[in-house]
């Protein structure tokens, strides 16, 4: 399926299942030697692991140390005896996982999370509810049976929270499996339940949190406030007397609308945006130290590589040229800008194939600024 139909057909509107014939489609992205180091190595807290059983979160103190760190083994036993482990942001500590996260927020504009569910044979993780951010589930291992139910609320916010007491189930509309390889896009809002079926299940759950429009017009009107002293004023004295009449509070929010559409200016608040993906949609850097040590290699013959998931921004002013990327902005000479956008847009490249804006001298020096900055790493597979 293209980008293209995905967005006009599925986005935000309906479940999209994706079937294939491949059982180790995503085995690259995580595998239970990962989920090991993680829970047996890495001296996570609750915050990481947590256990579940239907929707009772198993009591913490059943699988936490007096420290507050986890207790591998009584995580694994209670897996045994049937709770699903959950590993959240697990990102954070898995490179290939971390890669592809920064992929996907930079195709979707969007802020992305992983959540790692390991549930044992026959066994729930959690029933029926919808989530307020958008879900892709991409089947690593074994199967799992999901029902989806009626939606009760279209596109929820963050404050519409599913509540189990007040939201139930409505009737099942439609009922699938997922097998090894295959993946499920779940628009937020959209009820849900799975179980899995004769073997243990691992699936990754990406979790797609959009900017909206409400998001933006929010933040557009506090960016308009700062610069608009009327709109910082406090409303009328009497504005919740009942004696005042409704229409003149309407053309008092009237005028208020008149003045924000005439100093309106969202650019900023669209460059926040901008920045915050820039930071959030970063890779893990697990070569810092050795790039440093292997910088001085790098010859004109060197073959180097955009890291991979960095969203990077070349931009070009009056008096120089920048990278941005990962919060930071590297300056450079105007007389650089062919070598500059030349990096942000190709992949992988040899340092002699730099434009020749730069002389071969100029080459190395950039080159290796760009390998110790992170942006770029040595690239030994031709």
């Amino acid at each position: 399926m293209s980008p293209n139909r995905f967005e006009r057909d599925f986005y935000e509107q309906r479940l999209c299942l994706i079937p294939r014939t491949d059982p180790d489609y995503y085995a690259g992205l995580l595998s239970f030697e990962d989920l090991d180091a993680v829970l047996g190595t890495c001296n996570v807290t609750p915050s990481v692991i947590a256990l579940v059983r239907g929707d009772e979160s198993l009591p913490r103190g059943a699988y936490v140390h007096a420290s507050g760190g986890i207790d591998p083994l009584a995580v694994a036993k209670m897996f045994d005896d049937g709770a699903t482990i959950t590993f959240n942001q697990l990102h954070r500590y898995v490179p290939v996982l971390s890669e592809f996260c920064a992929s996907i927020g930079r195709a979707f504009s969007s802020r992305v999370q992983t959540n790692i569910y390991l549930t044992p044979p026959e066994a729930q993780g959690f029933k029926p509810h919808w989530d307020t951010h958008d879900v892709f589930v991409l089947q690593v291992s074994g199967r799992k049976h999901w029902s989806v139910y009626d939606t009760k609320v279209t596109l929820p916010l963050k404050g519409q929270a599913f509540e189990p007491e007040s939201d139930p189930p409505g009737p099942v509309t439609a009922e699938f499996e997922i097998a090894p390889g295959e993946c499920v896009y779940i628009p937020r809002g959209l009820m849900h339940s799975a179980r899995s079926t004769t073997e243990v299940s691992l699936h990754i759950t990406l979790g797609i949190t959009s900017f909206t429009w409400v998001n933006l017009l929010v933040e557009s009107v506090a960016a308009t406030a700062l610069r608009d002293e009327s709109l910082r004023r406090s409303l009328p004295t009497r504005f919740a007397d009942p004696s005042v009449p409704p229409e003149t509070l309407d053309g008092l929010v009237r005028d208020k609308l008149a003045l924000l559409a005439s100093r309106l200016d969202p650019t900023e608040v669209w460059d926040h945006f901008r920045s915050e993906l820039m930071v959030l949609n970063t890779p893990l850097f697990t070569d810092l130290l050795t790039s440093r040590v292997s910088a001085g290699d790098i010859g004109l013959g060197s073959r180097l590589r955009r890291r991979r998931g960095l969203f990077v921004t070349p931009e070009r002013g009056a008096e120089g040229c920048r990278l941005c990327f990962c919060g930071l902005e590297l300056q450079f000479p105007s007389s650089t800008w062919p070598a500059i956008e030349f990096i942000s847009v190709t992949p992988a490249f040899i340092v002699r194939d730099l434009p020749d804006c730069l002389d071969g001298e100029g080459k190395l020096t950039v080159a290796t600024r760009l390998v110790r900055e992170g942006l770029l790493q040595l690239d030994g597979d031709p």
